[in-house]
């Protein structure tokens, strides 16, 4: 289904026009309703997980007794995985 999302945005088509594709095609949306908005399918585009790509190290555990965590403000290195997309 994100393939196809990310095919018919390559296409040309506005997020209202795949919405009302994936509904012609009777998919549901990922909330299991009938009805797709264009914001679901915006998030979907701009999903970084959805895009294939992940950045690692967004946090970390400062102290690992008391599981404190700190937002990376540059103290960690930190790293981005892309994963290919076949279309």
């Amino acid at each position: 289904m994100v393939k196809l999302i990310y095919k018919l945005f390559l296409t040309g088509l506005s997020y209202n026009a795949i919405g009302h594709e994936l509904m012609k095609l009777g998919i549901k949306s990922p909330t299991g309703k009938e009805r797709w908005y264009a914001n679901t399918v915006h998030s979907i585009l701009t999903s970084e997980k959805m895009k294939g790509d992940a950045l690692l190290q967004k946090n970390f555990t400062v102290d690992f007794l008391t599981k404190k965590v700190k937002k990376n403000e540059g103290e960690i290195p930190q790293y981005l995985r892309q994963l290919l997309l076949r279309l």
